[in-house]
């Protein structure tokens, strides 16, 4: 039985707020951006699936619309069109009168009923190859055949054609608002415009578009509705009991996939816009191991304000293989390494959730959990040590990893003596080695790269000049060099620039 496009097997769990290493991980200002025009689907971005099917199904969704624009543009007519559904029973359920009320409760039905005909009609006719999208025409075509929603259309139908056929006339004398039958009064509109047809300028003809209807009556519509719901009582009584029978008319299933789709057409926009940055995001192979390879790798997040500047996003490679699990990235500051975590973090997070990752290529496992420890600005309620916060962290973090968990550190354990973050660092390491999570390592501490077997050294690499930042970071060995010297020769802070100024 079909019930989510984010899930092949029942209904995904939707956390109520945003997991807590999103801000570490930068993925925080990376779904604002997604979401910026419609934040109500940011809760399926908290959902990452568990399962390599899982993961497999959201990438046939995501691929069909991503190939097909003529389906993007039928899905997008279909939210529209739930919107408006939306809106038009927030009227039913604000609007001081009762008729005007019941009136925007019948529009919803009926924007509903045409959301749901033109979907079936998009999914049929575009015929897509995603297991998702196939269920959901599946389950269409079986609401559609239900003897609710027939009942639903015909009633629909029914009352919306006893309202069309109410004609009334309004008698304007000065202030005075008279409303009665129409009993076939000479038609003044007719006439009026057959005054002014001779003034007509023939142009080519263009439709025009019926003005979309506005909620609240002024003080004059709303004694004329007074008035017209007194002279046919049976066709407002009957209006008032479709609201009653049909008060919840909306299949749940339908009003999820709406927010669903509604995610899906988000991330597309989203990654066609920074593909038009020249930026390559692609769709990662994953299945259920613990291998991790990307090509041109890059943090997506930091890449969104460099790119709006004018700035060079640079890419990286990385990789863990099959018995391998740490990465320990070393280098001076400002050298790409905390940007290198949390491309890292990116990467297994955005494919979990069967989207494109910012990358040339990659390969990677499903995560069951994820975990950050970043540097944390001191806090006057936390009367712990950063040390001991640091110990406290990192002892929950091994206590909850599993195998197929991804953990992220940045610059942990720096504020204890060198001796002890070595010790410490590597213990931490070993024992992620030991569980098996796959990690990123972002230190100072030379000494931890060299831990042992199942951790792999990424090294800054240098430029001509060891001052400049290529923001590459390779397979090697660390440098153990911060060129200070060349650093502060750079800036004339070095001994001979000083004593010269000091001289001056």
């Amino acid at each position: 039985m079909f019930e989510s496009l984010l899930e092949p097997d029942g209904v995904p769990l939707l956390p109520p707020a945003p997991p807590p290493f999103f801000a570490d991980l930068g993925l925080d200002r990376l779904f604002a951006a997604v979401c910026e025009s419609d934040p109500e689907t940011a809760s399926c971005f908290w959902a990452p699936a568990r399962t390599a099917v899982a993961v497999a199904y959201r990438q046939g969704v995501y691929r069909d619309l991503d190939e097909d624009p003529d389906l993007v543009a039928r899905l997008r007519t279909f939210c529209a069109t739930m919107a408006d559904m939306r809106a038009s029973d927030r009227h039913a359920a604000t609007l001081p009168l009762r008729p005007e009320r019941e009136s925007w409760a019948l529009h919803a039905v009926r924007r509903y009923l045409e959301a749901i005909t033109d979907l079936r009609s998009a999914i049929a006719e575009h015929r897509p190859s995603a297991k998702g999208l196939r269920a959901l025409g599946d389950h269409l075509d079986a609401l559609t055949a239900s003897a609710a929603f027939g009942a639903l259309a015909h009633d629909a139908t029914d009352i919306a054609t006893q309202l069309d056929e109410i004609e009334y006339c309004l008698h304007v004398k000065g202030s005075d608002v008279r409303v009665s039958r129409y009993r076939d009064e000479p038609d003044f509109g007719a006439e009026v415009a057959a005054v002014f047809d001779r003034f007509r300028v023939e142009a080519p003809a263009r439709p025009t578009p019926e003005p979309p209807p506005r909620p609240g009556l002024d003080g004059v519509e709303a004694a004329v509705l007074d008035r017209v719901t007194a002279l046919f009582p049976d066709t407002f009584r009957a209006l008032a009991r479709f609201r009653e029978r049909h008060d919840r008319y909306a299949d749940p299933v339908i009003v999820r996939v709406d927010v669903e789709i509604r995610c899906y057409l988000a991330s597309l926009d989203f990654v066609g816009r920074m593909r038009t940055t020249g930026l390559p995001w692609s769709m990662p192979s994953v299945d259920d191991g613990a291998c991790t390879r990307a090509s041109g790798l890059y943090d997506a997040a930091m890449a969104m304000g460099l790119t709006a500047s004018g700035g060079t996003v640079v890419g990286n490679d990385v990789g863990l293989g099959e018995d391998e699990r740490v990465l320990v990235v070393t280098g001076p500051n400002h050298a790409g390494k905390t940007c290198l975590a949390r491309a890292f973090g990116q990467l297994h997070y955005l494919a979990s959730l069967g989207l494109p990752v910012p990358a040339t290529a990659a390969e990677v496992g499903v995560a069951d959990a994820f975990f950050t420890r970043f540097e944390r600005r001191e806090s006057a309620d936390d009367h712990r040590s950063r040390l001991e916060e640091d110990i406290s962290e990192m002892r929950g973090i091994l206590s909850a990893a599993t195998g197929s968990s991804v953990v992220v550190m940045n610059e942990t354990f720096t504020s204890t003596s060198l001796s002890d973050g070595i010790r410490l660092g590597t213990a931490v390491v070993q024992r992620l080695v030991e569980i098996g999570a796959r990690c990123v390592y972002v230190t100072f501490v030379d000494e931890i790269a060299g831990t042992g077997a199942g951790v792999v050294s990424l090294a800054a690499e240098p430029g001509a000049d060891p001052t400049d930042r290529t923001y590459r970071l390779r397979r090697r060995a660390p440098s153990g060099l911060a060129h200070a010297d060349s650093l502060a020769r750079r800036h004339r802070l070095d001994y001979a620039a000083l004593r010269e100024r000091v001289g001056s």
